[in-house]
């Protein structure tokens, strides 16, 4: 049973194992969008002077929105570039530190149009794409689905929760992504 963030990094590092180079060529903005956090990440980001902006007195994120005329973060924006890549060297300054958000994709959490929230998979992903090409998808699925089906009841229940107050606000004005559905989240008592 995945108990703590600790752990659930640790298994998504070793499920994500060899992406990096993927990442280095891959010019996909899916990946670049909101960095929400979970509140265990928080305290540990301002901690490292990383700009962090937390919506409503709900869920916060790491500050890389451009600001509307009113002073506060334009969120219409699909795909904000985050403050802490690197753009030339397209490598993270907190690679180390990142949130779960960043170490998740190419997995994802989505909502259907019947409002079920699922694990998704992003097919725009170079890595996906890559790896549907060796025919290790199906592989990868497999690992992925054992990680999320290994999340404690209290894990889950915080990242469906803030993932469902950052849903609220999100919106994309190109269209939703493009995911395959892994699975339905199981039910989370709210």
């Amino acid at each position: 049973m995945i108990e703590t963030l600790v752990q659930f990094y640790d298994e998504l590092d070793v499920l994500y194992r060899g992406i990096e180079k993927d990442c280095y060529e891959c010019r996909d903005p899916d990946c670049m969008g909101y960095i929400w956090l979970l509140k265990e990440e928080v305290e540990r980001l301002y901690e490292l002077s990383v700009p962090l902006v937390q919506v409503n007195n709900g869920p916060t994120f790491i500050h890389s929105f451009p600001i509307a005329a009113n002073g506060q973060p334009d969120l219409s924006v699909r795909y904000p570039q985050c403050s802490q890549l690197c753009t030339d060297s397209r490598t993270c300054s907190i690679h180390e530190d990142r949130p779960w958000i960043c170490r998740l994709y190419p997995l994802g959490l989505e909502t259907e149009e019947d409002g079920t929230v699922v694990w998704a998979l992003h097919q725009d992903c170079l890595h996906v794409r890559r790896l549907k090409e060796r025919g290790l998808l199906s592989d990868f699925e497999l690992r992925a689905r054992n990680i999320i089906n290994n999340l404690s009841p209290r894990l889950l229940e915080e990242i469906v929760k803030t993932y469902r107050e950052v849903d609220v606000l999100s919106s994309f004005p190109n269209g939703e992504n493009d995911y395959s559905c892994l699975q339905e989240v199981s039910h989370v008592e709210m």
